[in-house]
């Protein structure tokens, strides 16, 4: 098995729907852009937002594949 570290933004519990209402979108689509796994303007709007206005930090997240 090969580890290999993945980046994603942790935010205080809570914040996801903050930042749902402060950017207007869905739920889904905060999770994947806090997961790394959207690449778009949205995805680092949210990105940008979580860690600028609601207490998001980025670290990564260890995957054994």
């Amino acid at each position: 098995m090969k580890a290999k570290r993945k980046p994603i933004i942790q935010v205080p519990h809570g914040n996801v729907d903050k930042i749902c209402k402060a950017v207007r979108c869905r739920r889904t689509a905060v999770y994947d852009a806090l997961a790394f796994k959207t690449n778009s303007e949205l995805a680092n709007l949210i990105r940008q937002t979580a860690i600028s206005t609601y207490g998001g930090v980025k670290t990564t997240k260890l995957i054994m594949s």
